[in-house]
């Protein structure tokens, strides 16, 4: 079975308010202290609830690993597909709306922490594997509406998409967002000029 419909199969396994803690809990702790701070015990300490609760919502920490992973495609990945649908207004518009979306330091910190996650684990990487061919393409798409060839499109949309994320390697702390935005507001009109 491919990795993402392992992690796409445990997502219809609606959780208990209980389990949401749990996620939610070791997320925060994924980005804030990486993935070997995410231990049954550790999270447990810090839900101030005893370790053998847990396996009311999971079978193991596996199990309770998955469910972050689930977590981060849903919130970092496929809530940002859903936007496709409603964009509106010229391939450029369409490109400034998802570039927004990216923005923010919770986003980056997320994609980050999962990034760092995935350069240890095989399963991580191949979802991510996936997730960024998913967003190459559709950012391909808006550079080949734009009138560039499927070369041009490509160079446009890997150097959109990595300088979306290369930019949590290179700012610590992250410069406010209105400084951010307008650095992206330049770049995008770099990318979409034609030469």
């Amino acid at each position: 079975m491919h990795p993402m419909n392992q992690t796409t199969n445990h997502r219809h396994r609606r959780p208990d308010r209980s389990s949401e803690k749990w996620v939610q809990t070791a997320v925060a702790m994924l980005i804030a202290e990486g993935i070997d701070a995410v231990r049954v015990d550790h999270v447990a300490r810090r839900l101030r609830i005893t370790r053998g609760s847990f396996y009311h919502h999971f079978k193991s920490r596996a199990d309770l690993l998955r469910a972050v992973l689930d977590h981060y495609v849903q919130i970092n990945h496929q809530n940002l597909m859903a936007m496709l649908p409603a964009l509106q207004g010229t391939p450029k518009d369409k490109l400034w709306v998802l570039w927004n979306a990216t923005a923010g330091q919770e986003f980056r910190d997320y994609d980050w922490a999962v990034r760092m996650w995935g350069m240890r684990d095989a399963h991580v990487a191949a979802v991510l594997h996936q997730i960024d061919s998913k967003r190459m393409e559709v950012l391909m798409g808006f550079f080949r509406e734009l009138g560039f060839t499927a070369d041009e499109a490509w160079v446009r949309a890997m150097l959109a998409y990595h300088g979306s994320l290369g930019d949590r390697a290179f700012f610590a702390p992250f410069p406010p967002l209105a400084k951010r935005l307008e650095g992206r507001r330049i770049a995008l009109e770099i990318l979409c000029r034609k030469p």
